[in-house]
């Protein structure tokens, strides 16, 4: 919250600022230009860094899509498996219950067994036997108490038997019930991680996207500065012009510059349409007809460009509309403006001879096409630059 409400206040202050600038000399205005375009520069590279660390989440976002996809997956498998168990555990109550009746039935019959045996008691079978009329009688009725004998053993193995069949269907029934237990807590649990997969890619959305939100608003309020800075130059320049009756049209179609003091920036490369001069023409991106403070050359983009004169580096850095630009001071009041660059060769502080390389060619910011836009101040306002060569 206290880092929102200070970068807040510095919107606030730099609006305010941009509104309450009073028309003091153009040099001064041009150094406040050149301030502005830093802060906004250094407000888009934050911004640029953002997105990268944006780029860098939407990356682990999508793993985790991928990894709630997973656990999804899993989920679905342990329904799978929970159902299967359900259905498992009522088949073997299912065996359960029938083992349980015929064990029931079983003991039922043992029990009857055993009563007759009591009631008729161990001589019976004695009886049984010696009361045969022949040796043919006799031996069958050996035989008869044999199969009853054995018969009973059958019936006390079945009845083993089945108790441990009991046995096992209810150890079965009890593992099972103890699985599904085990995998509905694997399902909370992946449901958990969901969750908090979820949490997370929300959270950091949430805090990048604020961050964004409050770059944007410090580029905006520079952006605003900026232009309101640019305003008042313009002005000033206009005013120097019907002071002093110069003229704020076009030159002519074709020049070469002369071998004079100064470099010319791009060698090989010249102004050629009406347009590419300094002075009033239809804005080839706005569509309206405003001045054109500099002249443009086309060039290959990354063509080096290169310093005028010897002098210091005074702006390097995005300038608004003009782009990537490098503002050059050559001392005795003037200074030499390279726009739409693709790339610097200087920084800010530099110090430069005439010829060095400045910069390379480019189409950044308010521009249709590789090109470089060049201008001169002179005593702080926008001049004919092919008045030096």
């Amino acid at each position: 919250m206290t880092k929102k409400r200070i970068i807040s206040g510095i919107v606030s202050i730099m609006v305010t600022l941009g509104i309450l600038i009073s028309p003091v000399n153009a040099a001064s205005l041009t150094e406040q230009l050149a301030e502005s375009n830093e802060k906004q520069a250094a407000a888009q590279y934050q911004i640029d860094m953002t997105q990268n660390t944006i780029a860098g989440i939407e990356a682990e976002i999508g793993k985790a899509n991928e990894e709630m996809s997973r656990i999804t997956g899993v989920i679905d498998k342990i329904n799978a498996e929970i159902s299967a168990l359900e259905a498992n555990i009522a088949k073997t109550q299912e065996e359960l219950n029938i083992a349980e009746a015929k064990r029931q039935e079983q003991e039922e019959a043992m029990n009857e067994r055993v009563r007759t045996m009591y009631m008729y008691g161990n001589g019976s079978m004695l009886e049984f036997l010696f009361t045969s009329s022949d040796f043919a009688d006799f031996v069958t009725k050996v035989d008869m108490s044999r199969y009853i004998i054995e018969s009973d053993k059958e019936s006390l193995d079945a009845l083993a038997e089945t108790k441990r069949i009991i046995d096992e269907k209810k150890a079965k029934i009890e593992a099972d019930r103890l699985q599904t237990v085990t995998k509905k807590s694997e399902q909370e649990t992946a449901l958990a991680q969901q969750q908090e997969v979820k949490a997370q890619k929300d959270s950091l959305l949430a805090q990048n996207q604020a961050i964004v939100a409050e770059y944007q608003a410090i580029v905006a309020a520079e952006a605003a500065n900026a232009a309101n800075i640019e305003a008042q130059v313009r002005a000033a320049m206009a005013a120097q012009a019907a002071a002093s009756g110069g003229s704020t049209t076009g030159g002519s179609t074709s020049f070469v510059p002369s071998n004079g003091t100064y470099q010319w920036p791009c060698p090989g490369y010249y102004p050629s349409a009406d347009d590419d001069f300094f002075g009033t023409r239809l804005h080839p991106i706005w569509g309206d007809y405003r001045t054109h403070y500099g002249v443009d050359m086309g060039a290959p983009s990354g063509t080096p460009i290169l310093a005028m004169g010897n002098g210091s580096i005074i702006s390097a850095g995005w300038n608004g509309g003009y782009g990537n630009c490098v503002i050059v001071d050559l001392g005795n009041g003037v200074q030499a403006m390279y726009a739409h660059m693709s790339g610097f060769a200087v920084s800010s502080g530099q110090t430069v001879n005439k010829g060095d390389v400045v910069g390379y060619v480019g189409s950044t910011g308010d521009s249709t096409g590789a090109h470089l836009h060049f201008g001169v101040l002179s005593g702080g306002s926008f001049v004919d630059p092919l008045g030096y060569f």
